[in-house]
């Protein structure tokens, strides 16, 4: 892999968060830790509740995947692509993300979900030595970066 620069600018960022239906899902859990504590005590119910949905509510916020793009790279979670190697970069509409993620999923692509994003895009890897055909990404803005991966690459 060519040596990338570790302290390029990055011209592009995104953090693909969950939708906020899927934070209001977690807090169901409360309730319910409590309910179940009750013949316990519920006070132990809601101490158990509240650590379990605020630590839930942490790990959803903070482990995101991130995209970053540099003027030579793009880098989706913890994977990193010298931008050279991008091939096609295919927006993938709401319509056609259940037959991408599902039946049309290439089992060696590089895949970075998240399930409440309902757009996505496809980028071909030109690399010979590469067995990965391409990176599926979760992305709110498919647009906006495939425009930036398009006008620089």
């Amino acid at each position: 892999m060519p040596n990338l620069k570790p302290t390029e600018p990055i011209v592009y960022r995104e953090r693909v968060r969950p939708n906020l239906g899927t934070f209001l899902a977690v807090a169901t859990l409360l309730p319910a830790v409590t309910l179940v504590s009750e013949p316990f005590d519920y006070r132990i119910g809601i101490a158990v509740g509240l650590a379990l949905v605020l630590s839930i509510w942490s790990a959803l916020y903070f482990l995101a995947p991130v995209i970053q793009v540099g003027s030579s790279f793009l880098s989706v979670g913890r994977a990193k692509i010298p931008r050279n190697l991008l091939g096609n970069i295919e927006e993938i509409a709401k319509d056609q993300i259940f037959s991408e993620r599902g039946p049309n999923l290439d089992p060696a692509a590089y895949k970075v979900f998240q399930g409440t994003v309902k757009t996505a895009l496809k980028i071909t890897v030109n690399d010979p030595n590469d067995p990965t055909p391409y990176w599926i990404i979760s992305t709110r803005k498919p647009a906006q970066l495939a425009k930036l991966l398009k006008a620089e690459n």
